[in-house]
């Protein structure tokens, strides 16, 4: 029996087939194609490449479409916080449907990590407004998904592009993270050199400052006196200090620091009047 090669071909197509349909199934084009078609966005070529972006470690690039269906329980509960996506299947007390934090799933809502806000302006991945310790705070809640959830891949859009690497966006978010780092560093520095005072508000009589070898959590072998310290150039706001006046560190900071008002020079303890 002849076969020419148009039927050849035919058959060799037809018992392909299963192949390719299995391998499209098994990297979720099947269930994407149904999402896009549901909500009228179907592109079949970033469907297929951003299944064939995801590597060898299991991470995979969301689409912000394909991100939305991860908020029920059969098909998981994901969540974005900078462009990070995590499973946070295992915490559906919190982020099931009825969870106090069931909003944040399917989606990157960065913003409202901070702000605790959960209207359509609060829950967006545009963090722009925060402050650089604000963006901090928020990188730390990245830190604590990672060690706490399952890490799943990144998310196209805002932070990372399409084959994940990261975007102009983020690198503007970990330079705020860098520069709180240091902020943060300058601080401890701070108050190694001049430790908090002990503070008691009494209604009566006004505030108690007061120095020990332990005060402000920092021992060491000097109790020092308590000052007004000033820790930026406009001197508009200050904190209480131990300070050791025979130190370098006292001689270098002077015009920085200020004595109470009717408190001694020596005095360990300073009660600063109600008037």
């Amino acid at each position: 029996m002849f076969i020419n090669n148009a039927m050849l071909s035919k058959y060799l197509w037809l018992s392909l087939l299963p192949g390719i349909v299995y391998f499209l199934y098994s990297l979720d084009f099947i269930k994407e194609i149904n999402t896009h078609l549901a909500d009228g966005t179907l592109n079949v070529v970033d469907i297929i490449y951003f299944g064939l972006n995801e590597n060898s470690a299991g991470q995979k690039i969301f689409t912000t479409n394909e991100l939305k269906r991860y908020t029920n329980l059969e098909n998981g509960l994901y969540l974005s916080i900078l462009g990070k996506v995590f499973d946070v299947t295992k915490g559906q007390k919190h982020y099931g449907p009825g969870g106090n934090y069931h909003a944040f799933t399917g989606r990157d809502a960065s913003l409202a990590f901070i702000t605790g806000e959960f209207d359509d302006n609060g829950l967006t991945d545009d963090v722009s407004s925060l402050s650089v310790r604000q963006v901090k705070a928020l990188n730390d809640w990245v830190q604590f998904y990672n060690t706490n959830y399952i890490y799943k891949g990144k998310l196209y859009g805002r932070y990372y592009n399409q084959n994940g690497s990261p975007t102009a966006e983020s690198h503007k978010v970990q330079e705020k993270v860098l520069l709180a780092e240091k902020e943060n560093s300058l601080e401890e520095k701070q108050k190694r050199m001049f430790p908090p005072c002990n503070v008691e508000w009494n209604p009566d009589t006004g505030t108690i400052f007061w120095c020990t070898k332990r005060s402000g959590g920092l021992d060491r072998d000097w109790v020092g006196v308590p000052r007004m310290f000033f820790e930026t150039a406009n001197m508009q706001s200050s904190r209480c200090a131990c300070v050791k006046l025979d130190s370098k560190e006292y001689e270098e900071n002077k015009a920085m620091l200020r004595e109470y008002i009717g408190c001694a020079k020596l005095a360990t303890k300073c009660i600063v009047e109600i008037k």
